[in-house]
């Protein structure tokens, strides 16, 4: 079982950094940093004892919309709804140290996010309202884990507590609706836990994350802050495939403030997802190699958008 630990927790490579799989906007945009879904993944609350290097190589697409009878604050821009496209490929490199302990183990992880963005709104200047698409692509904000800590209670029960960080690193022009940046830096202290039922090979995976902006200078809206819960469920198989389940629940418990945000009283917002989940685990040479796939169905979404999230994701374990 601890040969098991050691290789299957090795998800937690692409579980810390997709965990840091970016949104096209902020609640400024009724989209924050968390997407429905994208945060949980296998083996949560593990950080393996085998210290080295890990990389992650995922793909995130976001289709969603809000409807035209909503007022969604987009920068400088004050819009009549919104539907969004995203594409983000974050490419995420991750490091296990080498603690010397079987209790407490941690790694450290960064990412950078290549993103391709596309906005379609009705936006109102004044008296007068017009229709604009908008679409960019290059370097999304970059994004870093200082430390995730990872206590083993047993071989099969685990907790992990971790630090994300934001860097307003993309470029950001207020006057537009689609942006590599969403102007802010942000923190995201989280915490997981997994638990394993080996007779029956099946895990379940539970995260929950709060998240805090700094404000947007260039437009004077300070975001609310966020609460994430996912849920994960997987059954797995001796051939190495996986099943499971992921749930969702983003719910802003702060309002938005700003004259914009409190024109909109608070625009606070919510958004609820589930959808199934996949993965599969082998060996390439020495190394050790986790594939996951998800899709991720949101609904009763308030002031948020609503829409669907299709993720892949690979991390090899060197």
């Amino acid at each position: 079982m601890k040969t098991k630990l050691m290789t299957a927790g090795i998800t937690l490579g692409s579980g810390m950094l997709v965990s840091m799989t970016p949104a096209a906007f902020a609640i400024e945009g009724a989209l924050g940093r968390p997407i429905s879904g994208a945060t949980i993944m296998p083996y949560a609350g593990v950080v393996p004892p085998l210290p080295g290097f890990a990389v992650a190589v995922g793909e995130t697409y976001y289709d969603g919309s809000i409807g035209g009878s909503r007022m969604v604050p987009v920068g400088q821009n004050l819009t009549l709804g919104i539907d969004l496209k995203a594409s983000f490929t974050p490419i995420t490199a991750l490091y296990i140290w080498n603690t010397g302990t079987t209790n407490w183990n941690f790694a450290s992880a960064f990412s950078l996010p290549i993103a391709w963005l596309e906005a379609d709104a009705i936006i109102t200047l004044g008296p007068r309202t017009g229709h604009v698409r908008d679409s960019t692509f290059g370097l999304f904000d970059v994004a870093f884990i200082p430390v995730s800590a990872s206590y083993h209670f047993s071989q099969t029960e685990h907790l992990a507590l971790n630090f994300t960080i934001w860097a307003p690193s993309g470029e950001y022009d207020p006057s537009r609706l689609a942006n590599l940046s969403m102007n802010t830096w942000t923190f995201i202290p989280g915490v997981a836990y997994t638990k394993i039922f080996p007779e029956a090979n099946v895990e379940l995976s539970g995260s929950w994350a709060t998240t805090f902006d700094t404000e947007n200078k260039a437009t004077d809206y300070q975001n609310g802050i966020l609460s994430d819960l996912e849920l994960m469920a997987v059954k797995r198989f001796k051939n190495g495939l996986g099943v499971g389940v992921v749930s969702s629940w983003i719910h802003q418990i702060t309002d938005d403030q700003g004259t914009t945000a409190d024109t909109l009283n608070g625009f606070r917002g919510r958004a609820f997802g589930v959808g199934p989940a996949l993965t599969y685990s082998t060996h390439v040479g020495k190394s050790h190699l986790d594939f996951n796939a998800r899709w991720v169905h949101e609904f009763e979404n308030k002031n948020y958008v609503e829409g669907n999230m299709f993720m892949l994701n690979a991390t090899l374990k060197f």
